[in-house]
């Protein structure tokens, strides 16, 4: 169904269903025809398929923007708690073969990078370019120590919320993951975009932090992306320079099981790029749908950090 206009782009909103998964996608077409394939946005744990207002503006410019809230996320239906991110792969190929796109570039965010993953290597007809922002092989012990104190936090299906003190305590600490404390002056608004997540999350509904927490769990205690690595479709694995929820090794562990994968490091900023570099990081991602060169650009480095 139409749900009007946003920004350049018109806007269209598709429900989905699979087997007993109920889902919905975004579609923004660019009012101006543009050439290449769409890109299909798969976000992270704690976004939903409105969560991108300043990338998808940048974006559209460009080329057809497809945002999804695949289950158990944003106003999806729950997924299952034994469910693993096949499943969502598989919900994701099928959102693609619904909406009759073709092979299209696929953009992984975090959580979203391990079902990207495995949408490309499942099924690398679906995809023409797969691009991985803030991917790690495996959650490290600092960030399973914020996931676990988050679980506790929220309890079960009708418990009573979390006293203030414990909320904002635990709010701080993901914080502090996802726009690096340490490095925080040198990120780029870094400050600002700290205390706008803090204050997402201390608004968060006892329901919402529910299923923030079950999207957490499947990030624990397994490797996050399964072996046979990836051939023949073009890839670029990408984060912030001061990433520390998923570092920028970590991120070169995952570009190293996709062959000819380009990597990159944005300058100035950390895991939450797409808000504190929006510019650079559509820049980017554009530079690479376009196939041209992403080497040698100023505000991005590119070490040889090896895994």
């Amino acid at each position: 169904m139409e749900a009007g206009a946003r920004g350049e782009a018109g806007e269209r909103l598709v429900p989905l269903s699979l087997r007993d998964m109920t889902y919905a996608c975004r579609v923004l077409t660019p009012r101006r025809r543009t050439g290449g394939e769409p890109l299909v946005l798969i976000g992270g744990a704690l976004q939903d398929m409105y969560s991108w207002p300043r990338l998808e503006r940048r974006l559209t410019a460009h080329t057809t923007v497809v945002l999804m809230d695949l289950p158990g996320t944003g106003n999806a239906g729950d997924l299952a708690a034994g469910a693993g991110f096949e499943v969502l792969a598989e919900a994701a190929r099928y959102a693609i073969d619904r909406l009759a796109l073709g092979p299209v570039n696929v953009l992984g965010a975090s959580y979203g990078a391990p079902i990207a993953y495995r949408l490309a290597q499942s099924y690398p007809d679906r995809v023409a370019r797969l691009l991985l922002a803030g991917a790690t092989p495996r959650v490290g012990p600092r960030l399973t120590a914020v996931v676990r104190q988050g679980l506790a936090l929220v309890g079960t299906a009708g418990s009573r919320p979390a006293a203030e003190p414990e909320r904002r305590a635990y709010a701080r600490n993901v914080v502090d993951m996802l726009v690096n404390s340490a490095t925080r002056q040198e990120v780029a608004q870094g400050p600002a975009v700290a205390r706008l997540l803090e204050r997402q999350l201390l608004r968060t509904s006892q329901s919402a932090a529910l299923r923030y927490a079950a999207c957490h769990e499947r990030l624990l205690d397994t490797d996050l992306y399964p072996p046979g690595g990836i051939s023949g479709v073009p890839a670029l694995v990408f984060t912030g320079e001061h990433d520390c929820a998923s570092s920028p090794a970590e991120n070169a562990a995952v570009a190293a099981t996709i062959d000819g994968c380009a990597f990159a490091l944005i300058r100035d900023a950390d895991h939450m790029a797409h808000l504190e570099r929006d510019a650079e990081y559509a820049d980017l991602v554009t530079r690479f749908l376009r196939d041209e060169s992403v080497r040698g650009l100023p505000y991005c480095r590119y070490p040889g950090v090896r895994p």
